[in-house]
């Protein structure tokens, strides 16, 4: 599906309804569905475009009205149509105001905002940033966990921030519910974040496969500390065309190493992070175990400040986001602007170098001629 045909299944959507104003830009793109910034009463949406298969409902149709926190993208309402001969819904959820984990956490390190703007900020960057993520996530979990529902596609582009740093779990296109012991099917998910058990088992006991977030969890957390994806698959079984056991083994082995090799991280959070991540899920700790982490928990009172940011200190910081946004924009004009004045300069040398000469030259030619 390109972007010219995504758009004019929105623009139906948007004769059909009389509340949609207008259409916006593009806000992402996944697997199941294309995500469009959406105005309904002068409000921006989150409008994301499923194709459903016929007769069904979609996921998110099924669990929006269950799935309601702070920590989770709210569903505000499903509009449903048929288009040709395929049926779509278009989902209207919340807004996140800022991105996705992932570029947040890489705009934050370039642009060093975080120590400028607040003062519960001060302390934040480095560990404790990676408990206030962290915290929020378990929150999101918690409320799954408690509704007995595995998301089964946990990584930073499914996690969304807002201006004030509150942390949204979005896409609940893979999630499934898991209980009364019954073996559960994987649904699929992101390489690097998909569980050792998927590429093995396809299937797994309910009691465990809610452990599958939670190796997930440990592969976001890795990212985040990192800035780097934890797992490449890249050697398949040719006849299964699946990873056997023992290249994953040595796969997550390599990861752990180079975890522990780590001189700046405190031993707290390697062993946090190297129990998420382990090969077998029942060796992953319990939710229970995650809540209760001692590194996690570390710092706490920092942590809590964070959440002290009123709306109005909101407010100053887009406006602080959006200012800094503008002047490394104009840094890289500048740096642009400066390169081209010193090509200019070099160039003009060049030049003068070249008039020296001739003048000397045209200098030598008369005393040349003078002395005949």
């Amino acid at each position: 599906m390109n972007d010219d045909d995504t758009l004019k299944k929105f623009e139906y959507f948007k004769r059909e309804n009389e509340d949609i104003q207008n259409i916006g830009k593009p806000l992402g793109k996944g697997a199941f569905g294309v995500v469009r910034d959406i105005m309904i009463n002068k409000k921006h949406y989150a409008g994301k475009l499923i194709e459903k298969t016929k007769g069904q409902k979609s996921e998110e149709e099924k669990y929006g009205k269950i799935l309601r926190g702070q920590n989770i993208i709210n569903i505000i309402k499903i509009l449903s149509g048929k288009i040709g001969l395929n049926d779509y819904d278009l989902v209207i959820m919340e807004k996140a105001s800022l991105r996705d984990l992932g570029k947040l956490n890489e705009y934050i390190h370039r642009c060093n905002l975080l120590k400028t703007l607040y003062d519960p900020f001060d302390e934040v960057l480095g560990d404790n940033l990676l408990r206030f993520y962290l915290k929020q996530i378990i929150n999101s979990l918690e409320l799954l966990d408690r509704n007995y529902y595995v998301h089964n596609d946990i990584k930073p582009e499914n996690i969304l921030v807002t201006y004030n740093l509150v942390v949204k779990l979005t896409d609940f296109s893979l999630l499934r519910k898991v209980q009364n012991n019954n073996e559960a099917k994987i649904p699929g998910g992101t390489p690097g974040y998909l569980s050792p058990e998927y590429y093995l088992y396809k299937t797994v006991e309910s009691e465990v496969a809610r452990k599958q977030d939670y190796f997930a969890l440990g592969s976001t957390l890795y990212f985040i500390k990192y800035g780097k994806n934890m797992l490449k698959y890249k050697k398949y079984d040719k006849e299964n065309g699946i990873l056997n056991a023992d290249e994953i083994v040595k796969l997550l082995e390599q990861e752990r190493d180079y975890i522990k090799s780590g001189k700046m991280s405190d031993g707290e959070f390697i062993k946090f992070l190297c129990s998420l991540i382990e090969y077998k899920p029942e060796d992953r700790p319990s939710f229970e175990e995650i809540y209760r982490n001692i590194w996690l928990n570390d710092n706490i009172e920092q942590i809590n400040n964070i959440f002290s940011i009123n709306q109005s200190e909101e407010e100053k910081m887009i406006m602080e986001l959006k200012k800094s946004d503008f002047l490394i924009k104009k840094e890289k004009e500048r740096e642009n602007d400066n390169y081209l004045n010193l090509e200019n300069e070099q160039k003009n040398k060049g030049n003068k170098k070249d008039t020296i000469k001739k003048k000397k030259n045209k200098l030598c030619r008369f005393r040349f001629k003078k002395k005949e």
